[in-house]
């Protein structure tokens, strides 16, 4: 397949040149809040692997211990210092052990290697992500040595007001929880030099929304929600007779999860039921069919709550708002559904700690399709037909999200395929994702409701989930971290499950299922 091919050689020769004279292998390690401390899983054999971390630096940020090219690395991060429209992040590269290591492209994106755009800011308790605005430096190819450590300075758009500690997602390090945010007085650095020094990227700042994705594991729903509305799609070829307004004996399972969203408001709201088809059939059938299907699931929902309080709309819209091209039959299916959106007259009226559901028509965990083990033990899966050791000792409850970071290691070199933790291409495609090569297919499973990680979506409607952009190789012992941020789940301890399923892009992709990782308070 041609476009393969392109895409391959692609990502292999800008990763290549972005390290090419430095030998540069990532590896990393950790999760940390602060006063606790970063894990790793198996050795990469320069460190720990549950190294402890101080909670304060020389600088006042907080410290994480991790790793590249199989060196020790301790990262202080912070703090974090907010000017008129920008917020600057001090993050000081150093290195305990002998020898030196480059950051070169660790921080990058395939599009900028020599970057820090990878690098993204949140405050998980307002529900915001911050991109990096920050372009590269000549810095990215500097040796750091136990005596010569490296200062870097990502920037991004102002946190505002009452904001005192924000999160930190470092790419292929972790993420970092608790990061003070100070005054200029108190930053030990100037803020204006180094914003002097900086070439920002023309894009929008932020801040963004975090937006919550689920989806039932059966298949028959899924649910986006964000700070204003939470949309459930139903897939029509489940709801529905073939090519008939006759809501199926599974219906009232699939509502079951609009009933719950509905609940939550007890003041009532817009209520927007929406009719969708593919292209099979002409468009007078399709747009027909469209409303017959939207005025159906009203109906039906008027019988199973009260909608009193609620302003409905019923409409359809026939062939005319695809959600993916239909141009095969999989992705005509995906087209078949019907959309219901809420938008709440007092939207906290929901519970704080309630996150974005699909109630699946049935509540048992799906079948593992691949390897299964506890979390902190970790499993053994098959990447390049090598051993690959996969583990996570913990979750941090920050907000109303998880951060956690699982950790990669081998004995071998591993050659890692373009996208070996995305999504299966279906669910790829459903969720809109932009950073088709990243990690996004480390989902947490609770009951028979997969919650996709956490992600943000700029203006022109391209989303980008809360985790790496890409992967590299694994050199032989050295580890390599996969920093990801959900929704709250509501549970003292998780399921991580890594679907079956073909992807546009690879064949092989990691599917494992990891449990019993406990959760802990930030």
């Amino acid at each position: 397949m041609p476009i393969v091919n392109s895409v391959l050689v692609s990502r292999r020769t800008l990763l290549s040149v972005a390290a090419a004279g430095t030998g540069v292998v990532l590896s990393g390690c950790g999760v940390l809040k602060k006063g606790g401390s970063a894990t790793s899983g198996k050795s990469s054999g320069v460190a720990s692997p549950r190294a402890a971390a101080t909670a304060t630096g020389p600088h006042g940020g907080v410290m994480l211990d991790s790793g590249l090219d199989g060196k020790a690395v301790s990262v202080e991060v912070g703090p974090a210092v907010v000017v008129d429209d920008h917020t600057v992040v001090r993050l000081v590269m150093s290195n305990p052990g002998d020898g030196y290591y480059y950051v070169s492209s660790t921080f990058g994106t395939m599009g900028s290697p020599l970057s820090l755009l990878d690098i993204t800011m949140f405050s998980l308790g307002k529900g915001f992500v911050f991109p990096q605005l920050s372009v590269a430096g000549s810095d990215f190819l500097t040796e750091v040595r136990k005596d010569r450590p490296l200062e870097l300075f990502p920037v991004f758009a102002s946190l505002g007001d009452g904001i005192n500690a924000v999160e930190v997602l470092l790419p292929h390090l972790g993420m970092v929880v608790g990061v003070p945010v100070v005054d200029e007085a108190h930053a030990g650095f100037s803020v204006a030099d180094v914003l002097a020094k900086t070439e920002l990227v023309k894009k929008s700042p932020g801040p963004f929304r975090l937006q919550s994705h689920t989806l039932s594991a059966d298949g028959a729903s899924d649910t986006k929600q964000d700070e204003k509305s939470t949309t459930v799609t139903v897939a029509g070829d489940v709801t529905f007779a073939t090519d008939s307004d006759q809501l199926s004996d599974q219906a009232d399972g699939v509502l079951a999860n609009v009933v719950e969203q509905i609940k939550k408001f007890p003041s009532g709201g817009d209520l927007t039921i929406t009719g969708h088809t593919d292209d099979v059939a002409d468009d007078a059938h399709n747009q027909d069919l469209s409303e017959r299907r939207a005025k159906a699931v009203s109906e039906r929902l008027k019988k199973l709550t009260d909608l009193s309080k609620w302003k409905e709309s019923v409409s359809g819209k026939g062939e005319s708002s695809p959600r993916v091209p239909n141009d095969t039959d999989e992705r005509r299916q995906i087209n078949r559904r019907v959309e219901i959106t809420l938008t709440p007259s007092k939207p906290s009226e929901a519970s704080a700690s309630s996150s974005a559901s699909a109630a699946p028509s049935s509540t048992a965990m799906p079948k593992a399709t691949g390897p299964v083990g506890k979390g902190p033990e970790g499993v053994d899966v098959k990447i390049d037909g090598k051993t690959v050791h996969m583990v996570i000792d913990h979750v941090v409850r920050a907000g109303n999200y998880l951060v956690g970071t699982v950790v990669v290691t081998s004995s071998e070199k591993v050659s890692m395929p373009v996208a070996p933790f995305s999504l299966p291409g279906r669910m790829m495609e459903m969720r809109g994702l932009s950073g088709v090569f990243g990690v996004s297919g480390i989902t947490i499973l609770s009951g028979g409701v997969r919650h996709l990680e956490a992600d943000y979506a700029y203006s022109d409607g391209s989303r980008y989930p809360l985790a790496n952009s890409f992967v590299y190789d694994l050199d032989p012992e050295a580890s390599q971290s996969l920093p990801v941020v959900w929704p709250d789940v509501g549970e003292d301890s998780i399921t991580i499950d890594m679907p079956a399923g073909e992807y546009l892009y690879t064949r092989e992709r990691v599917v494992a299922r990891l449990t019993d990782i406990p959760v802990v308070n930030a």
